[in-house]
């Protein structure tokens, strides 16, 4: 026989009445359905009524009634309330009672949908049939509020109407009662959890509660059958999903009913007074409906919390069994230590220490240990392994100790390549900080036993060159001499600025008012041979500001600058230099139309010997050291240099310096 998986939401918590499902809002056309479901149900009830009483058997009503306001939102309970008082006092009307009867009959329905509600309400969950708990508040909640309309409807009776007040009060209580014990449920239903019944199961389960309703109902039936339905709900009860058996007993109750009403049935059999028999029909309503109910919230509650055990159990097994951590019961006497549950990662960890259960070795030993100081211990096991072991009593049983062994052998093999590999990027940043500053020595040092021989021969130079005993051949190869002489002074000036700024010593500049205007005239002249070689716009925008800084260091910054803007810059280009105030800095901004720079090459271009791939791919003359060499001279006159492209193309540099007239005020 197949099973039915009528659902999987079986991780819902059924220990509390109140699921986390929220409240659900009904839409607008819900509501008219609603009134006119109530409306018909109300004025159909008319005809349950036997004259005799002047109360119905059944009314559908009160358990329509019910479940609207329970599927309602709390700030829509009122409207819903409401809407209840006049839906059922129009239908007492149109069903041919009197205006003040009819409308006593509604205040007396919606004074039981309010007692029942608010007696299951909750501020922001639904109530659901979920526990014992939940149905037997059910069964208390409908009770409570049949005893409310069986009082207010029979005193309507009794003072508009003259009838007799206890024996209304409980027919009305009664159908009233059985109703919302058939109907409201439908509107409390948990989420579906599944079942092992199968549908061949439910289908004869069905057909024998058929049989039987058709059995007891017969014209011809006695008393005693009455509640020979009752052990078929059970069943359905104990092994269907919680709706089919609501639905069902709500189907069953319809057919005893129509059954009932057609003659049939022990409540209609002759010689039985109409008025007992009805008592008693509404009395077997009742009791089946609340049976019902209560039994299958109950099996829920079993159900789920079954699945619950389950489910736990199989996390708690599942990660027991299969943990990392080896997990370790054993039990120890005079004689020795048997281990008597073990986890699969212990048995692995003990498999050279266990004869059958009978545990012997160093983890033993070390367990013993731990036992006694409560610490843990690690010991290596069987010369390659690595573990610690804790242990602890297990309480009630004296004799029973827990062990925990965890296989630290990788966590210190990792952590001894952790070290190794720190020891070994220390020794390679020792490393790399001794060739750096042997490098840095071997700048200064010989940049500075360069200097003299250089300074002779541009000296020898100039001096042949005023001597005017030369030829013009002989000048010209001395003025080479002369050029590139003065181009190894300069390299040699830039490589003792940078040796200077590697070592941190001291030194001392003399620092100055430096107008700019001065300034890029004198830069621009030095370099017109060059600018006017390759057909170069300069543009000198100096204002009136003056920088306060060393004049010399104010002169090779923008030197530099400049011969790398006339580098980069296509002949026919256009450079631009320019000052202006920034605070108290005066920003001074050399500008090109060359190529640029892209982002990463920017993020180098203050790096020693930094050449640009562009600059190599062209073959660009160039040490790498000029933007390193203004970084380096705008740092020691309290300045600094930013790069950043231009637009459409080219590149910016900024060149920030003190201004002179803020350093006098500061003075």
């Amino acid at each position: 026989m197949s099973t039915v998986d009528h659902g999987t939401d079986a991780g819902r918590a059924p220990y509390a009445e109140h699921t986390t499902g929220a409240r659900p809002v009904l839409p607008w056309w819900a509501w008219i359905i609603a009134g006119v479901a109530i409306f018909l149900a109300d004025v159909s009830g008319v005809l349950f009524m036997p004259a005799e009483t002047g109360v119905a058997i059944w009314w559908p009503a009160a358990g329509l009634s019910v479940a609207f306001v329970l599927l309602q939102p709390r700030s829509r309970i009122a409207a819903a309330i409401v809407l209840v008082l006049v839906v059922t006092t129009v239908a007492n009307a149109i069903a041919g009672r009197p205006l003040a009867v009819s409308l006593a009959f509604g205040v007396a329905n919606t004074a039981e949908v309010a007692v029942i509600v608010a007696l299951l309400g909750s501020a922001t969950r639904r109530f659901e049939l979920s526990t014992v708990r939940a149905g037997i508040r059910f069964a208390v909640a409908v009770v409570a509020g049949a005893l409310a309309v069986g009082l207010l409807a029979a005193a309507t009776v009794a003072l508009l109407e003259g009838g007799e007040f206890w024996s209304t009060v409980g027919f009305a209580a009664a159908s009233h009662g059985a109703a919302v014990c058939l109907i409201a449920p439908l509107a409390a239903l948990p989420p579906p959890v599944p079942v092992a019944a199968g549908r061949v199961e439910m289908a004869v389960q069905v057909l024998l509660l058929a049989v039987v309703l058709a059995v007891v109902f017969h014209p011809s039936s006695s008393l005693p059958l009455a509640f020979a339905p009752f052990p078929l709900v059970a069943w359905a009860a104990l092994r269907f999903p919680i709706r089919f058996v609501i639905a069902e007993t709500a189907l069953a109750t319809l057919v005893m009913i129509a059954l009932t009403l057609d003659g049939g049935g022990p409540f209609r059999r002759e010689g039985l007074d109409m008025t007992v028999g009805a008592a008693m029909f509404e009395t077997l309503l009742i009791s089946f409906a609340g049976f019902a109910v209560v039994l299958s919230a109950a099996q829920y509650e079993l159900r789920a919390l079954t699945r619950q055990v389950r489910a736990a159990n199989l996390l708690l097994t599942g990660s027991v069994v299969d943990a990392r951590i080896g997990l370790v019961v054993a039990e120890r006497d005079a004689q020795a230590t048997r281990v008597t549950w073990a986890n699969r990662a212990g048995r692995r960890l003990l498999a050279d220490e266990l004869d059958g259960e009978r545990w012997a070795g160093p983890l033993r030993v070390a367990a013993m240990s731990a036992l006694r100081t409560g610490e843990q211990v690690t010991v290596g096991a069987h010369g390659e392994r690595t573990i610690t072991v804790a242990a602890n009593p297990i309480d009630g049983v004296a004799d029973r100790i827990a062990v925990q062994l965890l296989d630290v052998t990788a966590m210190l093999r990792a952590r001894q390549a952790q070290l190794e590999a720190a020891v070994e990027r220390d020794a390679a940043r020792a490393i790399r900080a001794e060739l750096e500053r042997q490098r840095d020595d071997f700048l200064v040092t010989t940049s500075h036993e360069l200097r003299t021989p250089i300074t002779s021969i541009v000296g020898y130079a100039e001096l042949l060159q005023d001597g005017g005993t030369l030829s013009s051949t002989e000048q010209a190869w001395v003025r080479v001499i002369a050029r590139n002489g003065q181009r190894l002074a300069e390299l040699v000036e830039d490589l003792l600025t940078l040796g200077r700024g590697v070592s941190g010593a001291p030194l001392q500049i003399r620092q100055e008012a430096v107008r700019c205007a001065e300034l890029f005239e004198e830069v621009a002249a030095n370099l017109r041979v060059v600018t006017e070689q390759r057909r170069l716009r300069v543009r000198l925008e100096p204002g009136g500001h003056a920088v306060f800084a060393s004049r010399g260091d104010a002169g090779r910054m923008l030197s530099n600058l400049l011969v790398n803007a006339c580098k980069f810059t296509p002949e026919g280009g256009e450079i631009r230099l320019s000052a202006r105030a920034d605070g108290d800095l005066v920003l001074v901004l050399v500008e090109d139309t060359g190529p640029g720079m892209s982002a990463d090459e920017r993020a180098q271009a203050f790096e020693r010997f930094y050449r640009a791939p562009g600059a190599e791919r062209d073959n660009v003359a160039g040490t790498g050291l000029g933007l390193a060499i203004v970084a380096e001279l705008a740092a020691r006159n309290g300045g600094s240099v930013a790069l950043r492209p231009a637009a459409p193309h080219g590149l910016v540099v900024e060149l920030r310096l003190p201004a002179a007239h803020a350093t006098r005020s500061a003075a």
